[in-house]
């Protein structure tokens, strides 16, 4: 039975390990990847060895490696595919298949058996989706030339990862299998697929929503991991890997409306057991032999390096990219990529490689991976050098095919909260074309909207995963319109943090949040108590004919300051604003009144007219036709269509335009 104290401290001991080296490898702007690689090299029997469960290790790689492929399947939407067919078919089939070729044309001629060649063919043609992804999203070329093809490329990578895990167990009886029984091998396969994704299709969804309308994240989380690791199961049962059926599980959710928040649920449980993949893959390494052979695996990882370069370069080529972009993408693709290291773990086992060859497979890949963060910082200045000196060459832009990522908003406003004041911010966006997501954690308020055409999808805002998936980093402003006053405050510094250019606007019911939510990074919040009462005062100005500029001056006085005028229950000491307020509003203001035809007021004197009489409203001139009269005689008659122009306080000029309206009618 396992010792429950020593798993303990030999998980500690893993985690304070790969803590302290991806802190070293951070500090070097290296691969979070790579520094569980070499710790788990330190870690391993080999090196330090101080972890004695290594079994247990093994066992919580597995699960990481179920989770990792379980997100690549939810950011496998079948919509997309066939928007990014040409990238992903074209380019990365002729990726692959060149790599593979040329793999198994060397190997051969050096003496390998067909399969065994085969296989490493395999493991050397797959890129690394995380390293590539995270060097693309730090330096924000996603949208690039070379950012666009890589990302079709990686993709049709990870997809072939699945048929070459389905071949991998007829590799063992490559020699004496029959047609027949391979046949058989992946027909079985294939029901097993079959059967999972109609499962998944039909069974899973209702699943999902019956979870979803608790709104409970605990049950959530417990859900989705069930999910997933049953489905594993499952496949394993049908003699598939664990990792394709929750790739498979992974990709029918990707149509769910629940998949921003089903990811965000999962992508912790994925670093974490994610990691321990990489270090146990670390753990594998024979660091004596590395040492003894190192010559040897240094030119071997160079040779890796050039010849999927070569193929690389070659396949984006064919999409009639710029040499500069091929020379681009060529190197962020050129190293070994993380699935190979569940293809070799397959193949060590069913014994398709030796010790020897599985340990030069682990050194070299280790050591392409370090060194892509290093390569690709290079890559922009080699593509310039191969440009001119090589090719001599001047190139166009890049074509301008749909991207992978052209569907994808930016600029636009994220509404959180399809209440009515999230509807018809929606609306008015809509109608102005204004381009906007909106996030939502009612099931029935998301299904309305979608049906209504809505771009809106389920999640919490204030999960930084959910964020992330609406864009918040390209966006340009945030509504929250929401009631939860502490998922309010969590959201708008999180999206603070994650876009400082971000204008956040904020709709609250309490007016003790306002100061602490600008604090925390909003930039306008608005209470709705305060804003009723700003729209009463605003509406009885204008019934006294106070001009809509002073009205407008007189709004933005009272939100200044937060609506500082308001929430002072007593007299300030300081009340330079509120005089500020009270001057605006003893001003005298200008205003006209029309005579018009048939008003009894037409004919009659000027000194006729209900003012003077101290009430402090002078008539200042009479507009007549194309000329104005200015100071008339109290004996001037009025004539219908004449233009009466007063001068005078808000108050009496109200009462004075009131009885002339009055008399006129």
């Amino acid at each position: 039975m396992t010792d429950l104290p020593l798993v303990l401290r030999d998980l500690s001991i893993v985690l304070a390990i790969a803590t302290a080296v991806a802190l070293l490898f951070g500090r070097l702007h290296l691969s979070v990847v790579a520094a569980f690689l070499v710790a788990g090299a330190i870690l391993g029997p080999t090196g330090a060895g101080l972890v004695a469960e290594s079994g247990m290790v093994g066992s919580l790689a597995e699960i990481g490696v179920a989770l990792l492929l379980f997100t690549v399947g939810l950011e496998i939407s079948l919509a997309n595919l066939g928007k990014m067919r040409r990238r992903i078919v074209q380019g990365g089939g002729i990726q692959l298949s060149a790599t593979i070729l040329l793999t198994m044309a060397v190997l051969t001629l050096a003496g390998f058996h067909l399969a065994e060649a085969t296989f490493i063919g395999f493991v050397l043609s797959l890129s690394s989706t995380a390293i590539v992804l995270k060097v693309y999203a730090d330096r924000m070329e996603f949208d690039s030339g070379h950012g666009k093809i890589s990302i079709g490329i990686l993709l049709f990578q990870d997809m072939a990862v699945i048929p070459m895990m389905l071949l991998i167990p007829s590799f063992r009886q490559w020699e004496t299998a029959q047609f027949s029984t391979v046949a058989f091998t992946l027909a079985k396969a294939g029901v097993g697929v079959a059967v999972i994704l109609l499962a998944s299709r039909f069974v899973i969804p209702l699943l999902l929503k019956e979870v979803i309308r608790l709104n409970s994240r605990e049950i959530l989380a417990t859900t989705v991991m069930c999910l997933i690791l049953g489905t594993a199961w499952v496949a394993r049962w049908w003699g598939l890997s664990l990792a394709m059926g929750a790739f498979l599980a992974g990709m029918v959710i990707s149509e769910s409306v629940y998949v921003h928040e089903i990811a965000a649920q999962i992508f912790p449980f994925r670093d974490v057991f994610n990691g321990v993949f990489f270090i146990s893959v670390g753990m594998l390494l024979d660091l004596p032999f590395l040492a003894r052979h190192l010559p040897m695996i240094l030119l071997f990882s160079i040779g890796v390096l050039l010849a999927k370069g070569i193929c690389a370069g070659a396949a984006i080529r064919t999409l009639e990219y710029p040499w500069r972009v091929s020379v681009i993408g060529a190197i962020g693709l050129a190293q070994v990529g993380e699935f190979s290291f569940l293809l070799m773990s397959e193949g060590y086992r069913d014994g398709l490689v030796g010790a020897e060859v599985y340990q030069y497979l682990l050194a070299v890949a280790i050591l392409t991976m370090v060194s892509t963060p290093f390569l690709m910082r290079v890559a922009p200045w080699a593509a310039r050098y191969f440009v001119r000196h090589v090719v001599r060459a001047t190139e166009p832009e890049d074509p301008g095919e749909d991207a992978p990522g052209a569907e994808r908003v930016e600029n636009h406003v994220i509404i959180s909260g399809y209440g009515m004041n999230g509807k018809n911010l929606a609306r008015v966006l809509r109608s102005t074309h204004v381009p906007y997501v909106v996030v939502d954690l009612n099931d029935a308020l998301v299904r309305e909207g979608r049906e209504a055409g809505e771009a809106i999808f389920y999640g919490d805002v204030n999960n930084p995963e959910i964020l992330d998936r609406v864009g918040v980093g390209r966006a340009r402003m945030l509504v929250l319109a929401i009631s939860d006053p502490m998922a309010t405050r969590r959201a708008v510094a999180v999206a603070r943090r994650a876009n400082p250019r971000l204008v956040i606007l904020v709709r609250t019911r309490y007016v003790a949040d306002v100061d602490d939510l600008i604090a925390l990074g909003a930039n306008a919040v608005i209470p709705e108590e305060f804003e009723t009462s700003v729209e009463i005062f605003s509406r009885v100005l204008r019934e006294y004919h106070v001009p809509d500029l002073v009205v407008s001056q007189q709004e933005a006085l009272i939100r200044s300051g937060t609506y500082r005028i308001l929430r002072e229950r007593v007299p300030s000491r300081d009340e330079g604003v509120l005089s500020e307020f009270e001057a605006f509003l003893r001003q005298k203001v200008i205003e006209v009144f029309y005579v018009s035809p048939g008003s009894p007021w037409a004919g009659h004197r000027l000194g006729d007219l209900p003012v003077g009489n101290g009430a402090g409203i002078v008539l200042l001139a009479v507009l007549r036709q194309d000329r104005a009269i200015a100071q008339p005689s109290p004996e001037e008659k009025i004539e219908a269509g004449d233009k009466l122009v007063f001068f005078g306080g808000h108050g009496p000029l109200a009462t004075t335009l009131e009885e002339l309206t009055k008399g006129s009618l």
